[in-house]
């Protein structure tokens, strides 16, 4: 064998690569859509941290004027604090990781399986029942890793940290100019 030809024609690794290309577009395609439409909306640190807009008030009336303004002004920073809330939950729950894992495995395997029943002792079982199966003890895991648990902290760590920034922070002055714009 003198002469190395390529396995595949120079048009067919293309055809293939745009394939995998649109393939692993329609799949990401979220992220790219959530990067565009939130995250383009992020403040800088500078605004998101102003030590001159930070006062104390006990006028609940004045804390949702606050809530309300904070909350869509800083909305695509307040998602990246609860993202980064959820990272750190998930990182050190080691079983929880290890569930999470085991399941997208799981649930992989099971997908890149052949079409027909898998047969185990003699029984058929089909593509369906597996899904059901592994996802009753998907469930199982998740309760015994303490996912409702990690999920409430979530939530409770998000809610602190961004209602709190949110109350403590004053609307800027391009929000007065707002209000008075919708008069």
């Amino acid at each position: 064998m003198t002469t190395s030809e390529p396995l595949l024609s120079n048009i067919a690794a293309q055809q293939i690569g745009n394939a995998l290309a649109s393939e692993a577009g329609s799949r990401l395609g979220f992220l790219k859509k959530l990067r565009q439409e939130k995250l383009s909306n992020l403040r800088p640190l500078s605004d998101f941290f102003d030590k001159n807009r930070i006062s104390f008030t006990t006028s609940f009336s004045e804390i949702t004027k606050r809530w309300n303004y904070n909350l869509q002004y800083f909305g695509a920073n307040y998602l990246l604090i609860v993202l980064g809330l959820s990272i750190y939950a998930v990182v050190t729950n080691w079983w929880l990781l290890f569930t999470i894992a085991f399941i997208f495995g799981g649930f992989y395997f099971i997908s890149r399986r052949g079409e027909g029943p898998l047969t185990i002792g003699g029984t058929a079982v089909s593509s369906s029942t597996l899904y059901g199966a592994y996802c009753g003890g998907s469930l199982i895991l998740l309760l015994f890793s303490g996912a409702t648990g990690t999920i409430f902290w979530i939530i409770g760590a998000a809610a602190l940290v961004v209602l709190g920034h949110a109350a403590l922070l004053e609307p800027g002055l391009e929000g007065e100019f707002g209000a008075d714009a919708q008069v």
